[in-house]
């Protein structure tokens, strides 16, 4: 653990095995990849690896650039912020690697409708990184960042599927899916916070987090409960295998909003994660028709 002082000073040989996922930005592409792996076998679309590869690599590059530049601009005082502070010149052309074999890959071989669609998705996605990283303080400081993370991530989780939502309740699994990204996104903030306040550190001008505590108004156990409870009445029938995954992913949300003064900060930042991993009990069910 971090002193209060120095909240991001950390021997690197010494982090625990189960931080370097986060450390290295490799949680969010395996959410990703395991929700899109779920709504592909539930809606019947055709197994492609392809898209599940590109998907993995972009999320990385994404996440990775994210954090650098958080870094960078002296805006990211925690463990995945210093990380790359500390390690961007070995980082760095890893990236550029990743980015150019992942530019040819989809080029060359990812269907043009396909394509087209991770093209506007990255239109999206720039006008996000424009937002965050280089708009004045008073503007991002109203941006709903937390909102956009999420449901740029539920469109990119699920955009291989897209021509195969036919239904309100596939509309919905993916919409109840963005409002986990949401409240993923708003409790790691809020228990960050919460640490930052509670430990004392000592604070720079501009370094005052965002005021984050609520989703839509709600405290995120009851946005949380909301959430599940709304995937198991509407989805039961139609999607139950999504809706099933997407209740267990927000009990555990629900679990870790009052467990959270008893777990570490790198706890909870690593369970909030954890927690977006249901499918991985659900697949076995998946593509089975109901």
């Amino acid at each position: 653990m971090a002193s209060c002082s120095e909240p991001v000073s950390r021997t690197w040989v010494g982090t625990q095995l189960w931080l370097w996922p986060n450390l290295l930005s490799l949680d969010a592409p395996l959410v990703a990849v395991l929700w899109q792996i779920l709504f592909a076998r539930c809606f019947h679309a055709s197994p492609d690896s392809l898209p599940a590869v590109l998907l993995v690599l972009a999320v990385w590059l994404i996440y990775a650039a994210d954090r650098a530049l958080d870094a960078w601009s002296g805006n990211g005082r925690l463990p995945r912020h210093e990380f790359y502070r500390r390690h961007w010149k070995s980082v760095l052309p890893l990236w550029v690697t990743v980015l150019a074999f992942t530019t040819w890959l989809a080029s060359a071989y990812l269907p043009a409708v396909l394509f087209h669609r991770g093209l506007a998705l990255l239109a999206a996605i720039g006008i996000y990184f424009g937002i965050v990283h280089l708009a004045p303080e008073r503007i991002r400081r109203v941006w709903p960042k937390e909102a956009a993370v999420a449901v740029l991530f539920a469109l990119g989780a699920s955009i291989a599927t897209w021509t195969k939502v036919q239904s309100t309740a596939d509309t919905l699994s993916i919409l109840l899916f963005s409002c986990l990204c949401w409240i993923n996104c708003v409790a790691i903030e809020h228990w960050e916070n919460e640490r930052w306040q509670s430990a004392g550190w000592s604070r720079q001008a501009g370094d005052e987090p965002k005021e984050v505590g609520a989703f839509l108004g709600l405290p995120i156990g009851v946005a949380a409960l909301f959430v599940g409870v709304a995937a198991l009445l509407f989805l039961s029938e139609h999607r139950p295998v999504i809706g099933g995954a997407e209740t267990a992913s927000a009990l555990a949300f629900v679990w870790l909003d009052r467990a959270r003064r008893r777990l570490s900060a790198d706890a909870l930042r690593v369970l909030a994660d954890v927690a977006l991993l249901s499918p991985i009990f659900f697949l076995p069910l998946a593509g089975m028709r109901f």
